[in-house]
């Protein structure tokens, strides 16, 4: 009766004063944390950029897209959003100020690309360039695979085949057969869309440049002073844009996401990866492959039956590494947050702390007391039992924590934990054999 009149202290001090004697204000938290931080600010690394490249076009350069069109959508370093601008204009109606709106522009948007030591952005810029403009296609090699230096279209005067020959313009129509710049069949346009998506909490917000045709493209400038990564940088304009959003999925939105060179090992912080050692987490891990089983999802595939037997192989291994500390831990704060969820207050300022005045015989230590209880009667019993009878260390912590706890506490014992465990230890052998024995009978 005792316990349970300490536990109601604390409740009662708690919810009385929630804040207790120390605690900041919310406000930020509240905005920014709550509902798994919905309003919180986005982050500018969690981006995508997705090229959709003209096939007529990717003509001039195959590869570009048949086997490297996702890594060029990896390789942006950076990108701009897209920018607005309004051209207004301001009118004086009976000396009333009236603002009239003429036309919308739009501002461009830069990339920067990283130069990749294969060549797969310098290729973009190239296959643009001889996709649109006639003079980069007169480019030739030798036979050992050398740029010729000097080919027909770039020949001195006294050839009068050369198309750069000045002396052509009045050699006649036979020398004038070279075409320049813009004059080079090419009718669609290279990029059908850019679109950039950018990501937050499993979700996409994209951008799409419609009609986008690059304006300026920038190589790097090279220095044997530095050892900086090398940039192309681009800048695109486009005709509108439109937007879409949506739940990100593999390998369809974005376009290319998820599909090539990413890790998908699972984290040594998931259940998958062999993690997950809390009580929260073996307990949410068995209801995860619970649930698996149940709904069918284990047995669509090969695949899902492994990973659900993983799964369940790593809850097993994982409920043998709790301690009598670490539930008692996490069961204070799941008794408190659950408190105070039901109540609509905190009940405590600081982590795991109540600062309170009267608080009868109770104590930290008899709300955390209640909550391991709490706990254990959620916890398989038996399993609990057969981890104990092999662990005498751990046999001794939760004895001496549950067991042992009423005991001493009846008789005027200090309820914190290192002094219930430093009376446990002075008790005689054989008495602390008769603790244990009851301990493992009462599971």
């Amino acid at each position: 009766m005792s316990i349970l009149k300490g536990f109601l202290d604390n409740l009662a001090s708690g919810a009385g004063n929630p804040k207790g004697n120390m605690a900041d204000f919310q406000h930020a938290s509240r905005l920014y944390v709550g509902d798994s931080f919905a309003f919180a600010p986005k982050v500018k690394f969690l981006y995508h950029v997705s090229f959709n490249i003209n096939p007529q076009a990717a003509a001039i350069v195959p590869q570009l897209t048949q086997k490297y069109g996702t890594t060029l959508n990896m390789l942006v370093k950076s990108v701009s959003l897209p920018g607005f601008r309004v051209d207004s204009d301001v009118k004086h109606q009976y000396n009333k100020k009236r603002v009239i709106q003429k036309r919308i522009d739009y501002d461009p948007v830069n990339l920067v690309f990283h130069d990749d030591n294969y060549g797969v952005t310098t290729a973009l810029w190239e296959a643009y360039y001889r996709y649109y403009y006639r003079d980069g296609n007169y480019s030739n090699t030798d036979n050992a695979g050398n740029p010729v230096t000097n080919p027909a279209a770039f020949q001195q005067a006294s050839r009068q085949s050369s198309p750069y020959n000045r002396g052509n313009v009045f050699a006649g129509s036979q020398f004038n057969k070279f075409r320049y710049g813009f004059d080079n069949d090419s009718f669609e346009p290279f990029f059908n869309s850019i679109v950039i998506y950018q990501m937050s909490r499993k979700r996409y917000t994209s951008f799409t440049l419609v009609n986008p045709m690059i304006t300026s493209w920038k190589h790097d400038t090279m220095d044997q002073s530095v050892s900086d990564v090398v940039e192309s940088t681009a800048q695109v304009e486009y005709e509108t844009v439109f937007y879409t959003r949506g739940p990100v999925s593999e390998g369809n939105a974005p376009k290319g996401f998820a599909t090539e060179y990413y890790d998908k090992t699972p984290s040594p912080l998931t259940l998958s990866g062999g993690g997950i050692t809390s009580f929260g987490g073996v307990l949410g891990g068995g209801l995860s492959v619970l649930g698996d089983i149940t709904s069918g999802e284990a047995f669509k595939s090969p695949g899902s039956l492994l990973g659900t037997v993983l799964r369940a192989r790593n809850v097993y291994a994982n409920s043998g590494l709790l301690s009598s500390e670490g539930l008692r831990q996490e069961g204070f704060g799941i008794l408190k947050d659950a408190i105070g969820n039901a109540a609509g207050i905190d009940v405590s300022g600081v982590a795991n702390t109540f600062f309170n005045s009267n608080s009868g015989g109770g104590g930290t230590g008899l709300l955390a007391t209640a909550a391991v209880g709490g706990l254990a009667y959620l916890a398989n019993k038996s399993a609990l039992r057969e981890q104990l009878s092999s662990d005498p260390a751990a046999l001794d912590d939760y004895t001496a924590n549950n067991t042992y706890l009423k005991q001493h506490l009846a008789n005027g014992g200090d309820p914190d934990p290192a002094s219930v465990r430093a009376a446990y230890d002075s008790l005689p052998e054989s008495t602390r054999s008769n603790l244990r024995e009851d301990t493992l009978s009462n599971l």
